[in-house]
């Protein structure tokens, strides 16, 4: 049996679930909703192979480089490139996760000190201690290696799955189809919201930095044969990724009306606040959904911070 599928492909795949689904995702139902049933069912259809293709080439970018091993995607790109050009890339892409990686932090923190200041005064001193402990404990995980920062995400990535599931489930009970039949237009505005919806979704689904992590860890292990093991664990992850939150998508969007995906929208804020707006909706809502952001930005910090 471990021959067709092992523990280690196991903990990777949950690893790459844990990293591609994140903070974006809450954030999803929100521009899927406010689009309408159309964008989403093209949006549904593409998303598969938007999240598989991409990555995959990006993989074999990675392990198709003659360069030492272990030295990922910035070798890489030196080897394609030439190393001033490739310089160049790689100090673009440090920026641009860089400033992602900052963003997470301080979300972290936020949502941290929003639950504490319901139990305590959160003075300047606290806050910033608050900030110091959260970049301690992260770059911690980071710092004691890359297969314990693979093996972390993969264990943050359970209550994620179970959090999902349990709401997507949770909210059967109030399906209303009619949430979606009512805007099954298709006209103009319709190919301007799959225009922009789209972008959406690849940024809710992507995880690039970890790719570079993960195709060096099936190349130390398994050599020339490593990207049909990226190319094996990459199409269960990506199927699982793609149905559980789709699932959860659809669920969301037909329990909740559309006035308040509109007003979380124009808020800002994520679908489990939409769900909280709702009258009857329980307190543990409000909970959660501090418990939900602060895992789910965890993973995304890491993710970006390993690759």
């Amino acid at each position: 049996m471990s021959k067709i599928w092992s523990k280690e492909e196991n903990s990777l795949e949950f690893a790459l679930y844990g990293t591609a689904v994140g903070a974006g995702t809450l954030f999803l139902p929100i521009q899927l909703g406010s689009a309408g049933a159309v964008v989403l069912l093209i949006t549904a259809l593409v998303a598969w192979p938007l999240t598989y293709w991409p990555h995959r080439a990006l993989s074999q970018f990675i392990l198709s480089a003659k360069v030492a091993p272990g030295v990922g995607i910035t070798g890489a790109v030196n080897h394609y490139y030439g190393k001033k050009v490739g310089n160049l890339i790689t100090g673009l892409y440090f920026l641009a996760f860089f400033v992602v990686v900052l963003i997470y932090a301080v979300a972290i923190t936020n949502s941290l000190a929003e639950q504490l200041a319901r139990h305590m005064s959160i003075t300047a001193g606290v806050r910033a201690l608050l900030s110091l402990a959260v970049v301690l404990v992260l770059n911690l995980i980071f710092l004691m290696g890359r297969h314990i920062t693979i093996k972390v995400m993969g264990f943050l990535v359970f209550p994620l799955i179970a959090c999902f599931l349990f709401l997507s489930i949770y909210l059967i009970g109030d399906w209303q189809p009619e949430h979606l039949t009512s805007q099954m237009q298709l006209n103009a505005h319709t190919l301007h919201q799959v225009w922009i919806s789209i972008p959406v979704m690849v940024f809710a689904f992507s995880h690039t930095p970890i790719i570079s992590t993960f195709a060096i860890d099936q190349q130390e292990k398994y050599g020339e044969q490593a990207m049909g093991k990226c190319k094996k664990i990459m199409k269960v992850a990506y199927t699982i990724i793609c149905a559980s939150v789709l699932f959860f998508v659809v669920s969301c969007l037909l329990a909740i009306p559309a006035t308040y995906i509109e007003s979380a929208r124009d808020e800002g804020v994520t679908i489990l606040s939409a769900l909280s707006m709702m009258p009857g909706s329980p307190a543990w809502l409000a909970v959660t959904g501090i418990v939900v952001a602060v895992v789910a930005m965890s993973k995304s910090f890491l993710g970006p911070t390993s690759g």
